[in-house]
């Protein structure tokens, strides 16, 4: 098998793309074709002159004859990417965002699904400011920032795919020559009906979270993720939306997104080992599922559980959740939600609790399990 191949550089590592010629042979013009999108990718030298790479994630690429030329640099955007962010499960926290960086460093992440108009907001805002990446920021323990300046996907009128052109081909700025920190992450709500000015709201911890998990990568592969995401939030500032109708609204408004908003704080309550307690009104007790992370803020609690499924609880769930996690009985769970809440006008106290914690089976964060009779 005679191969060719060009190495990228993608979240603080390398994916060496090997073209497999097997099937078709070697063409020193669609070579360059696929090689030259990610020319703003390429591996940094040092003084010598040298690439230096960093260990690699291999991906063999079958050579396509002329005709599906196209189509194959467009999917192989997507390839490449997938074998970056293999290469990085539970090494980074990986999020599904366009990034953008000011002249000191500092990184903002914009979060979001497919369709949301990243790469539209990436290619606007990265006239101005470092083009990071268009679809994956990735963020080291310590808040640090690794770049994916990967091609970015443009629709052509006509074309059957869409056209992959470096960030420089269309006038995106390089990376400022300074080591790149997380400096805040905005949630992206681009809304074409929207009217009026751009909105930038400031959003409480765990409702953030049940709108970012969907959008990160292998985040379970990570250990306590919510609190990664949690200790993010304290070195950058709180997590922000943005609501607007084009992505030049946003453009005036990045020093305002780059402006720290103090976090509130928060708390990890996962359940102990010996969490449980038994239901007065029949032979069973509520015990906490196998969750993956678990936190409480601004009087709300999210809950990651096995399923990588965020559950936001609010009311007395929160202080249910909590007091159960730290393992008292019934009756302790009854007298600190009585000193906290009183007692509900419609039914008893313990009827009440009872209710939060079969609504937390139903959403299987506990489990109903049967007592052996005496």
């Amino acid at each position: 098998m005679r191969t060719g191949d060009f190495t990228v550089d993608a979240l603080g590592g390398h994916v060496r793309i090997r073209l497999d010629f097997a099937e078709h042979a070697f063409d020193e013009q669609r070579f360059r074709e696929f090689e030259e999108p990610w020319r703003d990718a390429s591996p940094h030298r040092n003084e010598a002159g040298a690439a230096v790479v960093n260990p690699v994630a291999e991906l063999v690429w079958r050579f396509p004859d002329a005709a599906g030329t196209p189509g194959s640099i467009a999917e192989l955007s997507t390839y490449a990417t997938l074998a970056a962010i293999e290469s990085k499960r539970g090494r980074l926290l990986m999020l599904h965002a366009a990034g953008i960086a000011d002249a000191s460093g500092e990184v903002l992440a914009f979060i979001g699904p497919s369709g949301k108009g990243k790469t539209t907001l990436a290619r606007t805002l990265g006239s101005d400011y470092g083009y990071v990446t268009d679809e994956t920021v990735g963020i080291d323990s310590d808040g640090a920032v690794h770049p994916y300046r990967k091609p970015l996907s443009v629709l052509r009128s006509g074309k059957d795919f869409k056209e992959q052109l470096a960030p420089s081909a269309l006038g995106l700025r390089e990376l400022p020559g300074v080591p790149l920190r997380l400096g805040g992450l905005v949630v992206v709500d681009r809304d074409e009906d929207f009217a009026g000015p751009p909105r930038i709201v400031t959003l409480g911890l765990c409702g953030a979270l049940a709108a970012i998990v969907p959008e990160a990568s292998y985040l379970a592969d990570m250990d306590k993720p919510l609190q990664t995401i949690a200790r993010h939030v304290d070195r950058s500032g709180a997590i922000q939306q943005v609501t607007y109708r084009e992505a030049s609204q946003v453009l005036p408004l990045v020093p305002e997104l780059l402006s720290r908003v103090e976090p509130g704080p928060w708390a990890a309550v996962m359940p102990a080992v010996n969490a449980g307690v038994r239901s007065p009104f029949a032979d069973e007790s509520f015990v906490p599922s196998l969750v993956l992370d678990a936190v409480e803020a601004d009087g709300q609690t999210a809950v990651l559980d096995a399923n990588r499924v965020v559950h936001v609880l609010d009311g007395v769930g929160p202080l249910v959740w909590r007091t159960l996690s730290d393992g008292l009985d019934f009756e302790a769970i009854l007298g600190e939600v009585q000193r906290e809440f009183g007692a509900p006008p419609e039914q008893s106290l313990d009827a009440a609790v009872v209710d939060v914690l079969a609504a937390f089976a139903d959403a299987g964060l506990v489990l109903r399990l049967p007592e052996p009779h005496a």
